[in-house]
């Protein structure tokens, strides 16, 4: 009898629970910088050090407000993007007799990723209200345990990948050798300009040799969100 998993699909390895929790950490801070914004100072604090004194102050705008929460929406959407990309690939390449233990490996990998995508959700939460307990005096004392929170969520999530990624060596340890792997590759008919695979009939996201799967019309929202993520990350230092 196969050892293979009776069923590869992608929500058979999504907590639902946990993807609520994720979508309300992402959107709360729109919610609560919306409220505060009038009251928000001319001057914001923009970027912080080690020791959470401000080291960059900006201008008030919708894009220094909310630019954290914007970097927490956008990372989150990275993340499962390539959470589903990844465990796609896994599980619709070629397995081989010695990979008895692939469903438990879905499991570990899902579980990695969703334990990274909560610490940054809880992370990016705090720091993006941050902003009103450093410009609000009744608030201030808050700053301190937004502060700690940042910290702990960055701490548990080094720790926790971690003891995962310890669980996929031993797991990998235990299987027997394997044999020579078995190559995959897209079918160069639907390569365009020696780089660019283009295959609709092709549902992957990630494909090997040419990385992406152009025809799949998340890869676009994909590449954006990554585009992205350095803009928000250092635009206003640049401008500081």
């Amino acid at each position: 009898m196969s050892d293979e998993p009776s069923s590869t699909r992608f929500r058979d390895v999504t907590n639902i629970a946990i993807e609520l929790f994720i979508v309300t950490l992402v959107l709360l801070p729109f919610s609560v910088l919306i409220y505060f914004y009038s009251s928000l100072p001319e001057r914001i604090p923009e970027y912080l050090n080690l020791h959470g004194d401000v080291e960059v102050w900006g201008r008030k705008n919708l894009f220094s407000v909310f630019r954290l929460a914007l970097m927490g929406l956008d990372l989150q959407l990275l993340a499962f993007f390539m959470k589903y990309g990844v465990l796609q690939r896994y599980a619709t390449a070629p397995k081989q007799p010695s990979e008895s233990f692939s469903s438990p490996s879905l499991r570990l990998i899902s579980g990695l990723a969703d334990w990274l995508r909560v610490m940054t959700a809880i992370k990016l939460f705090v720091s993006s209200v941050e902003v009103i307990f450093l410009t609000n005096e009744r608030l201030r004392h808050l700053a301190i345990a937004a502060r700690a929170t940042s910290w702990i969520a960055s701490i548990l999530g080094v720790i926790g990948a971690g003891f995962i990624l310890f669980g996929m060596f031993r797991m990998k340890q235990k299987l027997p050798p394997a044999t020579a792997p078995r190559n995959q590759l897209p079918d160069r008919m639907h390569v365009r300009g020696g780089i660019f695979y283009y295959n609709s009939a092709d549902p992957l996201l990630f494909v090997d040799k040419y990385v992406f799967n152009f025809a799949n019309k998340w890869l676009y929202v994909f590449l954006v969100c990554l585009a992205g993520l350095p803009l928000l990350m250092f635009l206003p230092m640049l401008n500081s």
